[in-house]
């Protein structure tokens, strides 16, 4: 994994992901009933719309069949959260299972982008544990100018022309 920062150490273990660089540990987990309130602060930012009752629902169903889905959370050494990761897992019929990301929040003062690649590296591991073969992206459907931009980017869609 590469990111931003200056790492020392990326440890992978059932327990989750732990992610080590200058002075600052963080470590992926999934989400504890003791951490929903912490956890619901997180989920606001950046989503003023949201209903933390209905957020702390959402969660606490998903704790009880993980198999379809759930919330990862990352923690600094001290146990403060510091980022989440809402997941699905979303029967494929006969295609395999895919991963659905609904939403991932990171905060850190310097260096959230290291938070985030930790939360998807381990969705990633729980999503291959699952036999998902592919990524889908949770995006609000009020398309945005950069809609194409985004369907390209994924890696769905090519254009061809002549010349």
């Amino acid at each position: 994994m590469t990111a931003n920062v200056e790492l020392i150490e990326i440890k992978a273990d059932r327990d989750g992901v732990t992610l080590g660089w200058a002075m600052t540990e963080v470590r992926v987990h999934p989400l504890r009933e003791a951490d929903l309130d912490e956890a619901v602060v997180l989920a606001s930012l950046g989503s003023g719309a949201l209903d933390p009752d209905h957020w702390r629902l959402g969660a606490l169903t998903r704790l009880q069949d993980p198999a379809k889905g759930g919330v990862l959370v990352a923690s600094t050494g001290s146990g403060r959260l510091c980022g989440l990761l809402t997941y699905r897992i979303i029967p494929g019929g006969e295609a395999r299972p895919s991963l659905e990301v609904e939403r991932l929040v990171a905060f850190d003062l310097i260096h959230p982008r290291a938070i985030a690649d930790a939360l998807i590296a381990e969705v990633v591991v729980l999503a291959r544990g699952q036999d998902c073969d592919s990524l889908r992206l949770v995006r609000p459907f009020d398309p945005p100018a950069d809609t194409t931009a985004f369907v390209l980017a994924s890696g769905v869609g090519d254009l061809h022309s002549v010349f």
